[in-house]
């Protein structure tokens, strides 16, 4: 039995060429869904915050009685301020985003997949005509490029780890010297309180004296108008509790209205820091300067990088070519569709390009070289300033605690007695009131300096007190 070959033509090019398209088509949607599913099956964890969070503030009511002669805790508030500051916060995810980059700049690109289509092509091969062309490529840099680029990337992360520890002992020392301003101050309140009450006493006696015709009425006079200058300061003083409570409350992220019980003391460290030990601790510890060696060794392998662009990349790629079935007869072949294999490198033949761009990374490592320098000038000269507020508030302390209290005390009791026998007058009274609440606000201000200023040394070498000797 014979068969027509008209009875079963072959398929048209048009309806052929239809079909093919469609199944590159499913192809590629099918290699797009991949993508875009696979970020959804990533196992990596969400980056958090390693502390714990805090729960919603909420401004509350006023506060008791009891509340409010509770006692402010150092400790405490220090904790609430590293869980909760947003400064704080934001430089550990930028150091946490930093990590991030490595992996990307030492990966390999994404490999290109490359479609061409025959618009008019009425020249048949000896494979047959050609219809479209599919190709896959993958550029391959030198694993050495690689490897400098996630070496970049993970110093310019080391530099944040230590930006974000700075940031961490600024809020440490911010919190400080908060708590530390916010304990002075209650104490120049009571101070003066305690001084408006000593004043009311001595306007008695004096209207006392008057009555009895044993002053005269300027006594009376002088008394009110000492009083109304102590009562003006003791307003002024409650007054500044608002923006010294603000202050710390913004370290703590809380509302700046939030209540903040007063501190009934604070415990002084004394420690005995020698000068030379602690600048040679601050030079090796101090994360400003660690964050700087970071960034050098960022640029010194920049530098190396940039000398690697001498070097060409190479790509590598297959192309396979769909050609129409249909074989002219005076033509040879199988019939099989052709695959090519290429190779693809760039010339690095800009040489004054490449040779600028290790210069700029090598003028770069100057540039923080000299950034370190001054920077290390900067910290011998705070450090030595805290040092110097540290030894003065100590003597101050020592001097009207041990010295300059006692005596001012004792010389109110007895100028109180010599103007109670006429033996001194109401000046004299005045002026010996005035010098003791002077000596008594100065010598808590000389504590409040010195745990300011121990803070600040803290801050300065970037490790606990207690190894800033070692």
């Amino acid at each position: 039995m014979s068969i027509d070959p008209q009875q079963f033509p072959y398929p048209s090019r048009r309806v052929r060429f239809c079909v093919t398209r469609r199944s590159v088509l499913w192809a590629c949607l099918m290699a797009v869904a991949i993508q875009l599913v696979a970020p959804a099956l990533s196992q990596n964890a969400e980056v958090q915050w390693p502390i714990q969070e805090s729960a919603p503030i909420e401004a509350p009511p006023d506060p008791s009685p009891e509340e409010a002669e509770s006692s402010l805790m150092l400790e405490d508030l220090l904790f609430i301020a590293e869980r909760d500051n947003p400064g704080l916060q934001a430089a550990f995810f930028k150091w946490q985003a930093a990590l991030q980059k490595a992996p990307q700049v030492s990966s390999l690109e994404d490999p290109k997949l490359t479609y061409i289509e025959y618009i008019r092509n009425n020249v048949e091969t000896r494979t047959g005509a050609q219809d479209f062309q599919l190709g896959i490529s993958q550029k391959f840099p030198s694993g050495a490029k690689r490897m400098l680029r996630g070496k970049v990337a993970g110093a310019e992360a080391d530099a944040l780890r230590h930006e974000f520890e700075k940031a961490r002992l600024a809020v440490r020392r911010e919190v400080k010297d908060a708590f530390y301003e916010y304990f002075y101050l209650e104490r120049s309140i009571q101070i003066t309180a305690e001084n408006l009450e000593l004043l009311l006493h001595f306007e008695k006696v004096a209207n006392t004296r008057y009555s009895v015709g044993r002053a005269g009425n300027e006594d009376v006079i002088k008394a009110q108008v000492e009083l109304g200058k102590v009562e003006n300061e003791v307003r002024t003083l409650e007054e500044f509790r608002v923006p010294v409570q603000a202050r710390l409350n913004a370290a703590l992220n809380r509302p700046s209205s939030h209540p903040v019980p007063p501190p009934s003391n604070v415990d002084v460290q004394e420690v005995q820091l020698v000068a030379d030990a602690v600048l040679a601790r601050a030079f090796n510890t101090n994360p400003d300067l660690k964050a700087l060696d970071a960034r050098i060794r960022r640029q010194k392998t920049q530098a190396e990088l940039a000398k690697k662009d001498y070097i060409p990349d190479f790509t590598l790629g297959l192309n396979w070519i769909n050609t129409n079935d249909r074989i002219d007869a005076s033509l040879s072949g199988s019939g099989d569709d052709p695959i090519t294999a290429h190779v693809q490198m760039n010339l690095p033949i800009y040489r004054k390009r490449v040779a600028a761009g290790v210069k700029e990374a090598e003028l770069g490592v100057r540039e923080y070289q000299k950034r370190r320098e001054e920077l290390q000038n900067k910290l011998s000269v705070d450090l030595q300033t805290a040092l110097y507020r540290l030894r003065k508030s100590e003597r101050q302390m020592d001097l009207y605690s041990r010295s300059l209290i006692p005596k001012a005390k004792q010389s109110l009791e007895v100028t109180e007695a010599a103007y109670s026998a006429d033996d001194a007058g109401f000046l004299d009274l005045m002026d010996a009131s005035r010098i003791l609440l002077e000596f008594e606000d100065s010598n808590f201000r000389a504590v409040a300096d010195y745990a300011q200023a121990l803070a600040e040394i803290e801050f300065l070498v970037g490790v606990p007190l207690e190894q800033a000797n070692q």
